[in-house]
């Protein structure tokens, strides 16, 4: 009876604001139908606009039926969907549709299909009817043990040991994963190495230097060597060019114009181990300028690593675009290519700006009076010879005439550019260019005194050598042996 008269009541609460609801629509003042029924303002409001959103909804046109799903297939596209998986119920849906072809539909709607159509996937493995063996704690110990005593047997041997002492069934391959647990806990393998990559902050901080020595010529077979110094800030070549004897004259001679070039001198330069980057000229000339050389570790190529992944962009952009590899020909067209290095092509490491880009940072300028002279700074003392009776020293395995006037005196030896300075006492100098070439010791020798072979030479002295080739710098294989044959 109580909840009969609950329901009354609020059926007629909900009559009485009805009632207000429709004197509000009839267009009567809300303040007299607030004072007419009792309910406030704001309630009266909030009871207008529900019955209008009633209204709203009831007014709608429902369609009746089911509704259809706006990308529902066809009843074709279903089919082939159904016969691809009753035929092959273990494919997956993206399986399914490289099944179908181009024109299936998306892995998405092919599960809904499945699911729809009560289309179950399969297993391609069914499950093992029987649990998989495991050892106990005390087997592991045992197994372990009996392969650490017999470690020189074989992994047979030791299966069929442990079976019949132990009562343990293990199969060859676990006692190869048992062995091998223990080799790997008696020799560690050694950590894998943490690369540490390293740029500097400034143009012409570091300079890499290297040759590439892969291009050989068509005719003759010969070698051409490729000097290239590499700026590690810009990747930018500051000097690069073709030789056909990779020496330390080259190295340095290239030093220098790169330093002419660009007007500075770098803080450090990088080579590997080479014998032409470790000669007593490119040391002196570094220790002169406060230049930093440094030398690569042993059978570590990566510390060189831009130059390297350099010089296998030029053997692809440059050398195997030529047929034929000439020498004077790859000359000519060089100098083009590394203005395209430089000027032309992104680089990743700088967000495919050119080089020339991070060149133009350049801040610091060396001064024109120490550019002028930097074949000065590469001489490095050779040490005292003194002259025998018939006039000659000994240098290299090999006897060179000075004078029989200098007889019994010491004389020093210079190494330059030029070639090898000697200076007597009495203050001449005499100049032998290219004395490497001809100067060589031949291997093995029986005795350190024994000579292979003697050239009757009289070097020039500076006055005739500028006389005779004038004052313009000679180099490379240009520059004859300045000797006169007795």
């Amino acid at each position: 009876m109580m909840m009969n008269g609950n329901d009354d009541t609020a059926t007629a609460k909900e009559e009485h604001r009805l009632d207000a609801v429709l004197a509000m629509f009839k267009g009567q003042a809300v303040a007299e139908v607030s004072a007419q029924f009792g309910i406030s303002r704001s309630s009266l409001f909030e009871y207008k606009r529900r019955a209008l959103a009633a209204m709203r909804e009831a007014l709608k046109d429902n369609r009746h039926g089911p509704r259809l799903p706006y990308n529902r297939l066809s009843e074709e596209k279903e089919q082939s969907i159904k016969c691809v998986c009753e035929r092959h119920p273990t494919l997956s849906s993206y399986q399914v549709k490289e099944q179908l072809g181009r024109e299936a539909p998306t892995p998405r709607t092919i599960q809904r299909v499945r699911k729809r159509l009560s289309l179950p996937r399969l297993k391609k493995r069914e499950k093992p009817s029987f649990k998989a063996h495991r050892f106990t704690q005390q087997q592991k110990r045992t197994i372990r043990k009996r392969v650490e005593e017999k470690m020189y047997l074989g992994p047979h041997r030791l299966a069929w040991d442990i079976q019949n002492r132990d009562r343990i069934p293990v199969s060859p391959s676990t006692i190869m994963r048992v062995k091998d647990s223990i080799l790997e806990e008696m020799n560690p393998m050694p950590p894998k190495p943490v690369w540490k990559f390293y740029e500097r902050k400034h143009p012409h901080s570091l300079w890499h230097g290297d040759f590439l020595e892969k291009v050989i010529l068509t005719r003759g077979g010969k070698t051409a060597y490729q000097f290239t110094l590499l700026d590690d800030y810009s990747r930018a070549y500051v000097y690069c060019d073709l030789f056909t004897d990779p020496d330390e004259v080259n190295v340095v001679r290239g030093t220098i114009a790169a330093m002419r070039r660009y007007q500075t001198i770098p803080k450090a330069l990088l080579f590997d181990n080479g014998q032409c980057f470790r000669g007593n000229l490119l040391k002196a000339l570094c220790q002169r300028l406060g230049i930093n050389l440094i030398h690569t570790s042993i059978q570590h190529p990566q510390t060189n690593g831009k130059l390297e992944r350099a010089f296998r962009d030029d053997m692809r952009e440059f050398y195997k675009q030529y047929n034929v590899w000439r020498l004077w020909e790859l000359q000519l067209d060089l100098p083009e290519y590394v203005h395209y290095r430089n000027y032309v092509r992104g680089h990743w490491a700088l967000d495919g700006q050119p080089a020339i880009t991070r060149l133009r940072e350049q801040d610091f300028f060396a001064l024109p009076s120490v550019l002028e002279k930097l074949e000065t700074f590469a001489r490095a003392p050779v040490g005292m010879r003194v002259v025998r009776r018939n006039g000659y020293i000994l240098l290299l395995g090999q006897e060179v005439y000075i004078g029989e006037r200098y007889d019994r005196q010491t004389v020093c030896l210079t190494d330059t550019l030029d070639g090898l300075e000697v200076r007597v006492p009495d203050g001449k100098v005499f100049l032998l260019p290219n004395y490497r070439k001809f100067c060589k010791p031949t291997y093995p020798t029986p005795s350190r005194l024994q000579l292979f072979g003697r050239r009757n030479l009289a070097p020039m002295t500076v006055d005739e050598r500028r006389a005779f080739f004038g004052e313009g710098v000679i180099t490379g294989d240009d520059s004859p042996a300045i000797a006169v044959a007795l």
